[in-house]
């Protein structure tokens, strides 16, 4: 991923030659974002930031950078700094990088690795040792491994992988083939066997990974004949403390006569089907399905909309009580919560849209029925989420007034009290001194000025509070 948020100030660091701040961008950013903005640098901007850093934080966001990025860097580098570089990622991101690499690329940097010891006329290192026999141990391996698996291999490779399920008297259940008119449900497949699994299905690989990133949007793609409908789903995750619910991406692909569901957790709407909680359903229908698919995951919205609210309103109850920090913090993860949901309801609508537009499901009655239930559910949950989210906007700049407000009277009591406190003081402060003063030597000073000190006391009292100044 590349970010050029930083481009300008990046290059103005460089044409001031303003190192030290480069060094401490880099040090003080995680590697990841640090790569991030860096690879929307050209690659001689790039390696001119990096020769200046410490070679292990160099290796480091190196390793974070996009494959192509790497590809267009190491095109600029001497051998020698391509060795530093590689020697000094890990072995995990060191694999993943030869790997990514096509033959020839492989090739060109295992010799740069074997002639290490020509070009400094000594042994070759340890180090540069080990990782070249790393490398020839994942050319043995890619090699063999181009040799092509039959289709029961294949099945029996990725068997642990996929869920085949058929509906019988309305009901889902699971076999043992694929076959026209089942649901192959896949979750979180390992990335190893995606190729295997796309081989299998005669499907693109980049339908299967678009529908397992969580920042995928919802669209419809077609190539050759399998149509990919990604659909953006509410889900609610309990361990995460923070954001309760957000939003997913759910591949629903349409190919050989049956239906295919991706998606990286379990738990999602589809499970709704498998665990038979939706009635009237039939995979030999697949339009019909992925109509239902689609409508069940919009009520699913409504749901968790209203839960959302009724926390909110919870939460309300407890600031009016007590205002803490820890409830204000509750409530903005709300918002963010139903930001998700407005953005992913919207880009679901687009995504019914273009469905319609491109004829991708054949409409009778009945599928235009639940089509028309889709836009009915999904402009109410975009209409209840922009409600409930300006509700909280407002409600959180209130509490944000009432607090402050109620700083600011916590402020004018204390002073107030202060400055009462400060009159007695005074008065006692004057007449301690080590000199001549009046009354000193009258039997009764010490009550005198006693009273003299709390009648001014009780008279800045009275004085404050006709001003209203001691009133929280």
């Amino acid at each position: 991923m590349k970010n050029p948020l930083l481009v300008p100030e990046l290059r103005e660091m460089l044409a001031t030659h303003n190192i030290d701040e480069l060094q401490d961008f880099c040090d003080n950013t995680p590697p990841a974002i640090a790569a991030e903005f860096l690879g929307s640098l050209t690659s001689d901007e790039e390696w001119e930031i990096l020769e200046n850093l410490t070679p292990e934080m160099r290796a480091l966001i190196f390793a974070n950078f996009d494959d192509d990025v790497k590809l267009k860097l190491i095109a600029k580098i001497s051998p020698a700094e391509i060795r530093d570089l590689v020697s000094r990622m890990d072995s995990e991101n060191r694999e993943e990088f030869f790997r990514g690499l096509n033959q020839d690329k492989q090739r060109e940097l295992r010799d740069i690795f074997k002639q290490t010891g020509e070009d400094e006329e000594s042994a070759l290192p340890e180090a540069f040792a080990q990782i070249l026999l790393e490398f020839d141990t994942i050319i043995a391996e890619l090699q063999t491994g181009e040799e092509e698996l039959t289709d029961e291999e294949i099945a029996s490779e990725i068997s642990d992988e996929i869920e085949i399920y058929k509906t019988e008297n309305n009901r889902f259940e699971r076999v043992s083939r694929t076959e026209k008119g089942c649901l192959i449900n896949i979750v979180n497949p390992s990335k190893e066997n995606l190729p295997l699994i796309a081989q299998h299905f005669n499907i693109p690989i980049d339908f299967l990974t678009a529908s397992l990133d969580i920042d995928e949007t919802a669209r419809i793609e077609i190539e050759d004949n399998c149509t990919l409908i990604i659909a953006k789903v509410p889900y609610y995750d309990e361990k995460n403390t923070d954001v309760l619910y957000f939003t997913l991406p759910i591949g629903i692909i349409l190919v050989n006569g049956y239906i295919i569901t991706v998606c990286e957790k379990s738990d999602t709407v589809i499970r709704d089907f498998i665990e038979n909680r939706v009635r009237h359903v039939s995979t030999a229908n697949i339009d019909r399905i992925v109509l239902q698919i689609i409508l069940r995951a919009t009520m699913q919205y409504l749901t968790h909309l209203k839960q959302l609210n009724n926390a909110a309103n919870i939460i309300q109850k407890k600031l009016e009580q007590e205002s803490r920090n820890k409830q204000l913090i509750k409530l903005f993860n709300i918002e963010k919560s139903l930001v998700y949901f407005t953005t992913s309801l919207k880009t679901n609508a687009l995504m019914m849209e273009r469905m319609l537009r491109l004829h991708v499901l054949s409409m009778d009655d009945e599928n235009e029925n639940l089509y028309e239930d889709i836009v009915t559910e999904s402009r109410q949950a975009i209409e209840m989420a922009n409600i409930y989210s300006d509700i909280l906007s407002g409600m959180m700049d209130a509490f944000a007034s009432i607090i402050s407000n109620n700083l600011n009277i916590v402020m004018k009591v204390l002073t107030s009290i202060t400055i009462i406190m400060t009159i007695p003081i005074s008065v006692t402060s004057y007449f301690s001194m080590n000199v001549i003063l009046p009354i000193q030597d009258n039997p009764y000073a010490f009550l005198m000025i006693i009273s003299f000190s709390l009648l001014l006391s009780l008279f800045a009292i009275v004085f404050f509070v006709k001003k209203k100044w001691l009133v929280p």
